[in-house]
């Protein structure tokens, strides 16, 4: 395959003076390699299906180039056995620049184990990197780290801000095993011109962090991007390589891992939502609207994924992330999704899910633990407990919106309270037209915890999960949230202070009375 012209990237004016002002860094694939083969870069690390065994190494070349792999190894015995990597590319259908990457999966590692590795293709240098697995199945501490809504860490683009460098550095400071990313990666598709050139320098800015951890990516409405294909998920689909969830045609869009006693579960939330608000279609002048896509699909291998976790002695905990929500009060919300509230919430309160994690407002709130509904027609979720601390997680699912990562926007305003202190927030109950506002009001009783500082518009989650020691007995996860004033050329990576900080607790699976054996009709359950 051949790489396009210097030519067809510049075919307008427009175009060419945005080129001029990049980085030379992110021009890499404007142009073919004239010093040589293209090395690797933006390398970065996924879990595979079983992460205390499995795990890809991804990158991306300037051109195609042969003989890609990845050698791994121990750090006393070096880089070994290699390991070949599949190549797969895309074209952007904007801009007809092709993108090449590469994606080594490894296999039958040892748990808890650190590896060293170096990722080579002939002609070029090796790039060399470590890595640790997870721990054996069964329980055990660790820790991860969450917050959406990125950028690439460069305001030469849209929608991008220098503090997404400070956060990639940041999720490195309180080093864990793993981060997940509540969608909104790039951008790209806020710069149609230089979709290719954002989604290089975001993924060469999270390589700071994704090549010695893995970073596991959910879709968020902005990686829906014209010529991207029919959902347009094709820069997003080809460079990362995800969890299988057995499907054919929807591969990596959603999927499931479990470390320790942990399970999570990433979902596609455009599929689940029913805001409109992706990118335009040029050739129609309509957003591609990608609502249902999976027509059930993905809720249905929710469904079983959750009722196996549930059914069996080996999870404690369920953990779901996703870009959308089911509830906030921010003042410049997208507003709460009825889609989210019909499709999504019975299923978590069913099988008990613990916590969700999302992005898309670019703001902290917490909620108090939720199950149900109060009454009215909006499926306003209903408190189950308003302790702020210690938190029993078998009565409600807390919710979490984390998107303060580094985008240029951001927000820590909040709709008033009235008398009784109680704030409002806004829901979207249908498509409407696109980005249009919310079209219905509720009294926002679950909001426990904003952080209006706007001094502090930046942020990132830290959960520490504590097995415990005894079958049956209790289990922790302590979650600690950490804002941060904006970076700036002076300051550019400013210190993280901590913010919020409570603690989820339940008892074990492994014990007499718990949670092993249910087979989710109980009445209470369905609740």
């Amino acid at each position: 395959m051949s790489l396009p012209s210097r030519r067809t990237v510049l075919r307008t004016g427009t175009a060419a003076g945005a080129l001029a002002a990049l980085p030379a860094s992110t021009l890499l694939w404007t142009q073919p390699a004239v010093a040589g083969t293209p090395g690797p870069e933006q390398i970065h690390l996924q879990w595979g299906d079983d992460p205390s065994t499995q795990l890809t190494v991804s990158w991306a070349t300037g051109a195609a180039v042969r003989r890609p792999r990845v050698r791994v190894g121990t750090a006393r015995d070096g880089a070994g056995d290699a390991v070949r990597a599949q190549s797969r590319s895309y074209v952007d259908g904007l801009n007809k620049v092709e993108t090449f990457t590469h994606h080594a999966k490894l296999r039958d590692l040892d748990p808890d184990t650190s590896y060293v590795y170096e990722v080579l293709h002939d002609g070029a240098a090796p790039v060399r990197g470590t890595f640790r697995t997870a721990p054996a199945p069964g329980r055990a501490a660790f820790r991860f780290t969450s917050f959406g809504d990125l950028g690439t860490g460069d305001n030469v683009f849209q929608k991008s801000s220098i503090h997404g460098a400070a956060a990639v550095r940041q999720v490195e400071q309180f080093d864990p095993l793993f981060h997940l990313l509540n969608g909104d990666l790039s951008y790209a598709n806020n710069n149609p011109q230089l979709q290719p050139q954002c989604w290089n320098a975001f993924m060469n800015n999270m390589a700071g962090s994704a090549a010695r951890r893995p970073w596991m990516p959910a879709p968020g409405n902005h990686e829906v991007e014209a010529g991207g294909g029919d959902l347009g998920y094709a820069s997003y689909r080809t460079r990362f390589e995800l969890p299988d969830n057995g499907t054919r045609d929807y591969c990596g869009n959603w999927y499931s891992f479990q470390v320790g006693s942990v399970l999570f579960a990433s979902l596609d939330g455009n599929e689940i939502a029913v805001e409109d608000d992706a990118s335009i279609d040029p050739a129609t002048g309509q957003s591609i609207y990608i609502s249902g896509y999976s027509e059930g699909a993905q809720l249905r291998w929710l469904e079983r994924v959750l009722r196996r976790a549930r059914q069996g002695c080996e999870v404690d905990w369920i953990v779901v992330n996703l870009h959308q929500f089911a509830m906030s009060s921010s003042a410049s919300s997208h507003g709460g999704d009825m889609g989210i509230r019909e499709k999504l919430l019975p299923l978590l309160d069913r099988y008990s899910v613990d916590l969700v994690l999302a992005g898309h407002d670019h703001d902290y709130e917490r909620t108090h633990p939720v199950r149900g509904t109060e009454p009215g027609g909006l499926l306003t979720p209903a408190v189950a407990d308003d302790e702020l601390r210690e938190i029993d997680a078998t009565k409600g699912t807390v919710h979490l919106i984390l998107g303060g990562g580094g985008t240029a926007g951001h927000d820590d305003k909040y709709l008033p309270a009235d008398g009784s202190g109680v704030r409002e927030a806004t829901v979207r109950t249908q498509r409407l037209t696109f980005k249009a506002d919310p079209d219905a009001t509720e009294q926002a009783h679950w909001s426990a915890v904003i952080d209006p500082d706007t001094r502090f518009p930046y942020g990132v989650a830290v959960f520490d999960v504590d097995p415990g020691t005894l079958p049956g007995g209790r289990t922790t996860i302590t979650v600690s949230y950490y804002h941060s004033v904006p970076a700036t050329a002076a300051v550019p990576f400013p210190a993280p202070v901590l913010f919020d900080r409570f603690t989820l607790h339940r008892n074990r699976s492994d014990g007499w009375g718990s949670w092993g054996g249910w087979d989710g009709d109980d009445d209470q359950d369905r609740q």
